[in-house]
């Protein structure tokens, strides 16, 4: 009996016992744990994710990004520019840096991301900012490798040299340019401000419908409504965006045409009613050429006797770019007799063009590619049977000559009655965005105007 006793009382003190420890050891685990959470969130750091996707954004100058990746102070810094049939280790050495150290900085550029890509392709002209290293300063490099994207190598407090390549920050301006023509619209565009790649695409768009060599007068007039992409370090340009809106103005006929992205997400342009500014072949496939002999019978300028033409010429000077008229697929890229160095795309079935005389061909031209309307195939020129500069142009329909000026040519797929209200209500927002531009620079024009009239003024 005494010892059941014993034996209950032994087993009630050993589970208060461990009721204690138990107790005991959950509250320093929680201690513990709080003591733990409490350091972190004092004493150390913690470290923001990496991104692995995006780049971070350049510096303006050697001296912030230095500041920004805390590397080796720097000081004395020059510029050079990186010379024809010279690669980066050869410039570093005209720069006098040391051959130990130009082996460090070309080993940490290789080892980027297309490291050896990048060493290989680093463009003639390029501008290099550069620190020489000595004991008291750090070696460094800025390269401004493209239009977009920066290149920096530094030493850090170990002298160990290490690199980044940067994104350099840009900002997205909306702009609205308008001009008057005074002597042709290439000449006037350019000076209005129209970027030059703008305004090619602007040609490409407006050649569908216009005769550039026939229906533009002094006086006409047009605007254009697009984005660029600024270089915020450089203030310069980098890149347009596709042109949103354009209008010109031809004695009274306008022509307005918006852009408005198709189910595949490309970008195509109609008129306000929808209808599209596309037709299978563009009037005329060049710009700034004069018309300098037209389709039908003529003397021949070598030959000396009434010939047929079967095409029309287009006066300009070599080198000027000629464009494919409408989208295709190249049947015939090389030297073709009296035409000299031609050719010829099949644009549907029924369709081909011709251009003749060129000077040379676009370096991605080929037999077989396939080929979109607008972009460049050649360059004028005067090879083959021919007496100065020149492209001659043939529209060929069921394999026979025709004459480009006459013929209708089918248009392009517009906008679908289960699309319109979506496309009038996107035209409605462009000209609102249109119509603000016009007052900014309206106010713009005011505010400078005033300050003119201001320091005239002053001086008086």
């Amino acid at each position: 009996m005494k010892k059941a006793i014993k034996n209950i009382l032994l087993e009630h003190f050993l589970t208060v016992i461990g009721s204690f420890f138990t107790i005991l050891f959950c509250f320093h685990i929680s201690n513990a744990n709080s003591t733990s959470s409490k350091n972190n969130e004092k004493n150390i750091p913690i470290q923001r994710p990496l991104n692995l996707f995006n780049l971070e954004e350049s510096a303006d100058t050697i001296f912030n990004l230095v500041q920004k990746v805390g590397a080796k102070p720097v000081a004395n810094i020059q510029k050079t520019r990186l010379k024809k049939n010279e690669n980066l280790s050869s410039a570093l050495k005209r720069i006098n840096f040391e051959p130990r150290q130009i082996s460090k900085i070309i080993n940490t550029i290789n080892k980027l991301n297309k490291g050896s890509k990048i060493l290989s392709s680093l463009p003639v002209g390029m501008i290099i900012h550069y620190s020489n290293p000595s004991n008291l300063t750090g070696g460094a490099l800025k390269l401004n490798y493209t239009k977009t994207k920066d290149i920096f190598v530094w030493q850090d407090i170990r002298n160990n040299y290490k690199s980044e390549v940067f994104l350099r920050p840009t900002r997205i301006e909306e702009t609205l340019v308008k001009g008057v023509i005074k002597n042709n619209l290439y000449i006037s565009a350019l000076k209005s401000g129209i970027p030059e790649n703008t305004l090619l695409e602007m040609i490409t768009l407006l050649g569908f419908s216009i005769d550039f060599q026939r229906e533009i007068r002094s006086g006409d007039s047009f605007e254009v409504l697009f984005a660029k992409e600024i270089d915020i370090l450089s203030d310069l340009v980098t890149q347009t965006k596709p042109i949103k809106y354009v209008s010109i103005n031809l004695s009274g006929n306008e022509f307005n045409f918006f852009n408005y992205k198709d189910k595949f997400g490309s970008p195509q342009y109609y008129d306000e009613n929808g209808k599209s500014s596309k037709r299978t072949i563009m009037k005329t496939p060049i710009n700034g050429a004069r018309l300098s002999s037209r389709y039908g019978n003529r003397k021949h300028p070598i030959l000396g006797y009434t010939k047929m033409h079967r095409g029309l010429d287009f006066a300009a000077p070599s080198g000027t770019p000629v464009f494919a008229a409408g989208d295709g697929i190249i049947e015939k890229a090389g030297w073709n007799g009296s035409y000299g160095k031609y050719i010829r795309i099949r644009h549907t079935g029924t369709y081909k063009t011709a251009y003749a005389h060129l000077s040379g061909f676009h370096k991605k031209v080929r037999i077989g590619k396939r080929v979109l309307q607008g972009k460049i195939i050649g360059y004028v020129g005067t090879t083959g049977r021919s007496t100065g500069p020149h492209l001659h142009y043939e529209v060929i329909k069921n394999n026979i000559q025709v004459n480009p000026m006459k013929i209708k040519l089918p248009a392009g797929k517009n906008i679908s009655k289960a699309d319109i209200n979506d496309y009038k209500s996107h035209i409605q927002k462009i000209i609102k965005q249109k119509i603000a531009l016009e007052k900014s620079n309206q106010d713009n024009k005011l505010a400078i105007n005033n300050h003119n009239i201001q320091k005239i003024l002053n001086v008086n």
